[in-house]
């Protein structure tokens, strides 16, 4: 990735996303005024459908400008591993495809720049010049689904499809929201846990787990970036996922309360161990003591 490019994008990405969605929270004590900054956005995002609509080309020099990025800048993605990704694919990548993007970008992707939004948008940027999203009118891929009957619906769809929307969601929005940066984040915690367990929870079986239900995968996240910070330990996600592996086993099914029911015992034990050091036999005997 173009270093330079990635040194000044942050602050016109931001401006860009909060220019470009009607938060009606930030307007409630200026009711008078709201209706006219949601007149401005939509003429905004009506400028942003129209571009999507008309091909990769199009896209490609919109999403450039709004980033401050010139012509004949290069961005420098990640090689993408496929010619071309379906929408299904695109919007809900099965297992299969998850690990194969993984494996494709373990060591071009760093944690640092794989947990920021304007990163896998500048990814996306290129991968749409590249044709990697398919060509012509790009709406089905990035802005159908979900709420996508009105027009913020449809522009939120693809500000989280290609990196998330921290100015709406939060940190969380990166490791959630886009399918891509979801994808690269769960290959890569699989690998970890293999390697903290000794493969006794191999790479597999642990994104199996991860990508089994993503209400339980975005619970998973939040409560790592805002509430239990101690479940970051490679030891203690470890922890975590053996018991919802053992919990899917059980009954078939992973759910957001199980992800919070565990996450809380971990940090408990955490506050009478050094999580790091306890050794994935001793976790396992903590949680339950």
């Amino acid at each position: 990735m173009n270093d330079d490019i990635l040194g000044r994008v942050e602050a016109p990405f931001s401006a860009w996303q909060q220019a470009i969605v009607f938060d009606a929270k930030r307007y409630k004590r200026w009711k008078d005024r709201g209706e006219s900054v949601k007149t401005e956005v939509r003429v905004r995002q009506r400028a942003l459908e129209r571009a999507v609509c008309n091909g990769p080309d199009v896209l490609g020099r919109y999403l450039r400008k709004q980033l401050g990025i010139d012509a004949d800048e290069r961005i420098g993605a990640p090689p993408f591993p496929r010619e071309a990704l379906s929408v299904n694919e695109y919007r809900d990548p099965p297992r299969e495809l998850e690990v194969d993007l993984g494996r494709a970008w373990a060591t071009a992707v760093s944690p640092r720049w794989a947990s920021r939004a304007f990163y896998w948008l500048l990814c996306h940027v290129d991968w749409i010049e590249q044709g990697r999203l398919g060509e012509g009118n790009l709406r089905p891929m990035l802005m159908e689904g979900g709420r996508d009957r009105e027009l913020e619906g449809r522009v939120r769809n693809l500000l989280r499809r290609t990196g998330g929307i921290p100015v709406i969601r939060g940190k969380v929005s990166v490791f959630s929201d886009c399918t891509l940066a979801r994808a690269w984040w769960r290959h890569r915690l699989s690998q970890e846990i293999a390697r903290v367990t000794n493969g006794e929870t191999p790479a597999q079986k642990a994104h199996r787990i991860l990508h089994h239900n993503r209400p339980a995968w975005e619970r998973l996240a939040l409560l790592s970036i805002r509430r239990v910070t101690v479940i970051n330990h490679a030891e203690a996600r470890a922890a975590v996922v053996d018991q919802l592996g053992r919990r899917l086993e059980a009954d078939g099914r992973i759910r957001e309360k199980h992800v919070q029911r565990i996450a809380g015992t971990i940090a408990r034990v955490g506050l009478r161990y050094s999580i790091p050091h306890v050794g994935n036999a001793l976790m396992a005997e903590a949680m339950y003591s």
